[in-house]
């Protein structure tokens, strides 16, 4: 799927880039990998611009999100009712910092879904939820771009090194994804604030922000 998004983008430019990452933020909680076709495309092609690059793709994305938080506006009805209690509850408790942890979550390889649709829910600030994800969108669109002209620079176009290097830093990500406990993260943020949050960390360790082992059963 990757390459196929990746050989779309190639003859499409800049312009498929922006469609793609709009595509590839506008289904909640559907992953279509548009930051890895963005590190493919800077990878394959050392003369593109990272920086043009990171800027069309983080504003597609924050416009894919806002796709999805209209849809959190009016998806109660559709939602099982603790689902959306959830969400409404988690909302409700970011309603100080919802711009924030947006950001937060759009700066980092998260599922963002999980604040966009509560924030939604409860009909947050939209411009101030747009801004919070454009800049975290920018930023990690940026980062992965210059991430595949670097990689690009270093492995001078071997395949094994490019594919080494390239498992590393996605190894990296998956970690990110599957061990941080995002909702116990959010749930910290909105009751304690961020001083809350980083005394929990201190304390804690990174046991405060990581997914418990025991079982949900």
């Amino acid at each position: 799927m990757v390459y196929l998004l990746y050989d779309a983008m190639r003859m499409g430019g800049y312009a498929s880039i922006f469609v793609i990452s709009i595509i590839g933020n506008a289904i909640p909680f559907v992953s279509v990998p548009y930051l890895a076709v963005v590190y493919l495309y800077c990878l394959r092609i050392p003369e593109a611009n990272p920086l043009l690059i990171g800027i069309l793709s983080g504003i597609g994305g924050s416009i894919g999100k806002m796709i999805v938080y209209t849809l959190g506006r009016g998806t109660r009805v559709i939602l099982r009712k603790e689902t959306a209690d959830r969400y409404e509850r988690i909302g409700k408790l970011l309603r100080n910092y919802g711009a924030l942890a947006a950001f937060l979550l759009a700066v980092t390889p998260s599922p963002d879904d999980a604040i966009i649709l509560p924030l939604g829910l409860m009909k947050y600030d939209v411009v101030k939820l747009f801004a919070g994800v454009t800049l975290g969108k920018i930023i990690i669109s940026t980062i992965t771009a210059y991430a595949g002209i670097i990689i690009g620079s270093i492995s001078e176009s071997e395949l094994i090194v490019e594919t080494v290097l390239s498992i590393v830093l996605f190894a990296v990500v998956i970690i990110l994804l599957i061990f941080l406990d995002w909702e116990k993260i959010l749930t910290t943020l909105g009751e304690k604030g961020v001083k809350g949050l980083l005394l929990e960390v201190k304390r804690n360790g990174v046991t405060a922000v990581l997914k418990s082992r025991r079982s949900d059963a």
